[in-house]
Formats: C-alpha cells, structure tokens, sequence
C-alpha cells in the first residue's frame, strides 16, 4: 500500500510540472481575460560563400563518325575512341578516372532535289568522360585527345574534390550574415536579439564553377590548348528565427543618451 501511494504521488507531481510548463507565458486583455501569449520572434535569412582554387578538372569528350556502311562507322569510331583513350593514359590520366557516358547510332536518310535516294549515312556518337587531378596538365589532356581524333567537347567544368571545408566555411559565413541583420533589425526596432529558435539550411553545397556546356566540334593538331580555371566557390543560405526581448527601461535611457 506504501509503495503505491508513492507512486500515486510521483505521478501526480509530474502532472502538475505538466500543468504549469504549458502555461508559462500567460498575458491578459483589458477585460481581464486571460490567454497564450506566443513567442516574440524575428526570421532573417544568411548567405555565405567560400572559395577555394579549383584542383580537379572534368572533361566530356566524344568522337563522332560517319560513313554509309554501319560497321565501318562504328569500326572506325571504336579505333579513334581507342587512340584518344591511349593518349590520356601515355599522360598518365588513370583509366579509373576515364568513363563512358554514352555510345549512340542513328541513321540519317539522303535526299535530293526529286526526295529520298535510297541511301543512307550513319552516326556513331561516343562521349567519355575524364577527370584530371592536376590542373596544370589540363591544356595538355585536351590537345592530345584532339589530336588523338576527338572531335567534340561538351563541358569543362572545374572543381573541389573534396568540399567539405569549403561547405563549412560557408555555413559559418550565412550564419554571420544571419546574426547580423537579426541584430541591425533588432537595434532598429528597439528590441534585444536572443537565443535561435528556428534554423533552416534553405539551400547548401551549390558549386559556382568555370564551366563551357556547349558542344562544339574542333581540330586540332595535339598542342595544348589554353583553359582558365576560376574559383570554386560553395554557397550556402540559411533561414534562422530568433527569440527578441524588450529592452530594459535603463537601456532605453542609454540609447537615448547616446
């Protein structure tokens, strides 16, 4: 009997902590009726970026041939693919680091003036992609594809391999900028910024590149060919809400007097 009635009282002393945690912010109207006074809250977004200088580079690359008979269209590309592949590894590109992305045929009809000949061309079209660790051989990987027989490129994009240092670097900058305008607001309007309610990563990661997205066909004779990396930058934008408080009547009267 003793024990349960110890139980009887732990419970209804948690009920009663209950009781009074839900109504800890109480106000008043002028008639005396009583109500849930919500939180007083301010909601600012912070953006961020860092840069950094980028150390890998990847290159689409594709051979394109065309010839009325199939086999010897893809007999050929398959052979110019093979030379364009052996002239990236003889610069020591790793074959781990090279990967097909695409291989595709079609079928194009001739016509003249009185409509269709009969005769037909077919495309073969091979895309590869390449990523090079070091950024200064860059004009070199894609003279000696060119040169190789690749006769399309269709992106060049820079970047961090490893990013994380950079998303932190900007994660810290949005939440500075955040601070900052919840505190230039907050002066504005006579208030005191207090603890973060709320926080949101609204968007984050997103890379800023030096990136070419159009495809083009070139020749070259296997020179380097001249690129310019940029920065790498990461942008990072957070949604915070903070908590305000009333300025005290002593730090009204400083501001005042200031």
């Amino acid at each position: 009997m003793l024990d349960r009635a110890r139980i009887s009282l732990a419970i209804a002393v948690l009920a009663l902590a209950a009781v009074v945690g839900s109504v800890a912010v109480v106000g008043a109207d002028s008639d005396g009726t009583s109500y849930l006074e919500p939180p007083r809250t301010i909601t600012v977004n912070g953006d961020g970026a860092a840069s950094a200088a980028p150390d890998i580079v990847d290159i689409q690359l594709g051979v394109e041939t065309i010839d009325e008979d199939p086999k010897s269209a893809i007999d050929d590309n398959t052979s110019t693919m093979e030379s364009v592949i052996e002239a990236l590894t003889d610069l020591e590109v790793s074959e781990d680091d090279i990967q097909t992305r695409s291989f595709n045929m079609w079928v194009e009809q001739i016509y003249d003036a009185d409509g269709p000949t009969g005769n037909f061309l077919y495309h073969v079209a091979n895309q590869i992609s390449v990523r090079v660790r070091d950024i200064d051989m860059t004009g070199d990987v894609l003279g000696a594809a060119l040169g190789a027989g690749a006769n399309n490129v269709r992106g060049i994009s820079f970047g961090v391999e490893d990013t994380q240092a950079l998303e932190e670097a900007a994660r810290d900058a949005a939440v500075d900028n955040a601070v900052a305008k919840a505190e230039q607001l907050a002066d504005r309007l006579g208030v005191e910024v207090g603890s973060p309610r709320h926080i949101a990563e609204i968007s984050g990661g997103f890379p800023e590149t030096a990136r070419v997205e159009r495809a083009v066909m070139l020749d070259s004779s296997g020179g380097s060919v001249p690129v310019s990396p940029g920065d790498f930058t990461i942008r990072v934008s957070l949604s915070i809400t903070f908590d305000i408080e009333l300025m005290d009547a002593d730090d009204d009267a400083d501001s005042e007097e200031s």
